[in-house]
């Protein structure tokens, strides 16, 4: 009798664990992000103390292995998880509720920006809103952690679309680091960010404003030859064709209030006076513009010179407005540089023979003032849309100039989807 009830209640506890286990097992989605030996877990990826920070890391070298890492997961999840293109002609904002707003949560969680929601899955959380904002912060948006057609964009990028694209910028980055100097400094074009890297530590970062879709900065390596201190602005034929004829028909005393000289082709200088300015530019405008030094010049009150074959360079700004925009592509192709003055003192006390003479050029206002550089620097402007940080988060950037398709267009990286096998190479993608 002992022994049947010993039996009876053995059965019990063993039907009761098997209860227990299946209501607490977690879902095979749960498992792939919890079970990968990442470095860190999914969620830590997207940690909220480094995200608080708004300087941006500066990218000074390619962890291949947490790349590897990434991708794997990622291809994983693309095998579990059907990503559905989700659409709505509307902002969705904290409070608001929406029947897709239950697929954004989950998303944000196999992502590992978001932890068990208990709220309404059609409602707005405030997790919700504290999680998109990460994810913004990770994709280079404005984190006002409302719903766009930017972040939708974002949101509907699958799993297999971003191990895509950290695998392409992988192969770019290594061909960049396996090469680069020891003192450099560096634009990443869609991060609008500009860097200076000495022995792969970033010494100085600043925002950059770069080129519009129509006008693209481009892609290219050469050396910081010269600093210039009140730069005159020799005008482009093509923005006085697209962007000044314009004003100028509008506004005959436009060249005089903005301060420039014209000049013929000749190199005759020309009478602003003399002249219905107006009415000669709804002609040909056979004439040169070239703006004055001052602090309303385009260029501001420095201009770092390096020689290039697209005739760009990189320069201060007397409109400092548009740095606080979290998408900066508003040039005609050259970098605007918000800390500008701060580079010119670096490059002062690094690179910099003649420095009585420049506190002599800053003190007396004189202008168009060129500085050799004792030691020409190394620039490379180049476009990344992926990678995985230092503080190994994984980070994307709009392809603004559509170059991920171009630049690959008929080739394909190829992944082995054994763990942590990511081959980063291109191969031609005829099978």
């Amino acid at each position: 009798m002992i022994r049947y009830y010993l039996f009876v209640i053995l059965l019990y506890y063993l039907c009761c664990s098997q209860v227990i286990a299946s209501q607490d097992a977690p879902s095979l989605e749960t498992q792939l992000i919890s079970s990968h030996r990442f470095p860190v877990n999914a969620m830590r990826l997207n940690n909220n103390s480094a995200l608080d920070n708004d300087i941006e890391k500066i990218i000074n070298k390619v962890n291949v292995e947490r790349v590897n890492q990434r991708i794997y997961f990622l291809k994983r999840l693309a095998k579990l998880k059907v990503w559905p293109y989700l659409k709505f002609e509307t902002f969705l904002n904290l409070g608001d509720t929406h029947p897709m707003l239950s697929e954004i949560k989950h998303r944000l969680y196999l992502l590992g920006y978001l932890k068990q929601d208990r709220s309404a899955k059609s409602t707005f959380s405030a997790a919700l809103f504290n999680a998109l904002s990460r994810f913004q912060k990770h994709h280079g948006l404005n984190p006002d952690g409302i719903i766009g057609p930017r972040t939708l964009n974002w949101l509907n990028t699958s799993p297999a679309q971003r191990a895509d694209l950290l695998l392409r910028n992988l192969h770019r980055q290594q061909d960049f680091f396996s090469q680069v100097e020891q003192e450099y400094l560096v634009i990443n074009i869609p991060q609008f960010q500009l860097s200076v890297v000495n022995q792969g530590e970033g010494i100085f970062s600043s925002k950059v404003i770069v080129g519009k879709s129509k006008r693209p900065t481009p892609t290219l390596s050469s050396e910081i030859q010269s600093v210039v201190l009140n730069p005159s602005w020799n005008v482009p034929r093509k923005i006085v064709r697209r962007d000044l004829l314009p004003k100028i028909r509008k506004n005959s005393d436009y060249l005089d209030e903005e301060n420039y000289d014209v000049f013929d082709y000749d190199g005759n200088k020309m009478s602003l006076s003399e002249f219905n300015w107006s009415k000669l530019a709804k002609g040909r405008f056979p004439y040169k513009l070239r703006q004055r030094p001052g602090p309303t010049n385009a260029l501001g009150l420095v201009k770092f010179h390096f020689n290039n074959e697209h005739s760009v360079y990189i320069h201060d700004t007397p409109d400092k407005a548009l740095f606080n925009e979290s998408r900066r592509d508003f040039s005609s192709g050259c970098i605007r540089v918000e800390k500008a003055d701060e580079l010119a003192q670096w490059f002062k006390e690094k690179r910099l023979a003649n420095k009585d003479t420049w506190h002599q050029v800053i003190k007396n206002k004189e202008g168009n003032k060129w500085f050799k550089l004792k030691e020409p620097l190394a620039i490379h402007l180049v476009y990344w849309t992926a990678w995985v940080d230092e503080n190994n988060q994984v980070q994307y950037r709009s392809d603004i100039y559509d170059k991920e398709n171009v630049i690959y267009k008929n080739k394909k990286p190829q992944l082995d989807l054994r763990r942590n096998q990511t081959i980063a190479r291109i191969v031609n993608s005829t099978r």
